[in-house]
């Protein structure tokens, strides 16, 4: 391992993640994180521009989600998830976009892992079955 990885891998355990022990809520909590970091790219060395870079992307993949929502492309095994379920859904996204807009905070592009339950960090859906928690974390690449 690198130096610089273990370096943003100590950062980050101090910077927390948000933990989604929803199994459904997973994968949801996690695309919508990869989206924001996508979107973001390389985030700006300027503070105001990669705050500003930071809030687009969050509203942008925000819109996204919400209107999959909405054209019912948000399932739970078969279904389409009820009003209710998305409506508790909602804290998770914004927990989601408060971690992720707190986490990128260098001229650096970023990237969402995930820490399981037993402390090992592992890439994103490169876990082994099957999950009950995990926490989402953004690290810098």
């Amino acid at each position: 391992m690198s130096i610089a990885y273990l370096i943003a891998v100590a950062l980050q355990a101090t910077a927390g993640g948000v933990v989604v022990e929803n199994v459904p809520q997973i994968g949801i909590a996690t695309r919508h994180a990869r989206c924001i970091v996508r979107q973001v790219g390389v985030a700006p060395a300027d503070e105001a521009a990669r705050a500003s870079k930071v809030q687009e992307a969050v509203r942008g993949c925000r819109a996204f989600i919400e209107n999959d929502f909405t054209q019912g492309r948000v399932m739970v095994g078969d279904r389409p998830v009820n009003r209710r379920w998305w409506g508790r859904m909602q804290a998770t996204l914004d927990a989601v976009e408060a971690d992720v807009a707190a986490a990128i905070a260098t001229e650096k592009q970023y990237k969402i892992i995930w820490e399981l339950p037993d402390g090992a960090r592992v890439d994103a859906y490169a876990a082994p079955e099957p999950l009950t928690r995990i926490r989402l974390l953004t690290v810098p690449l």
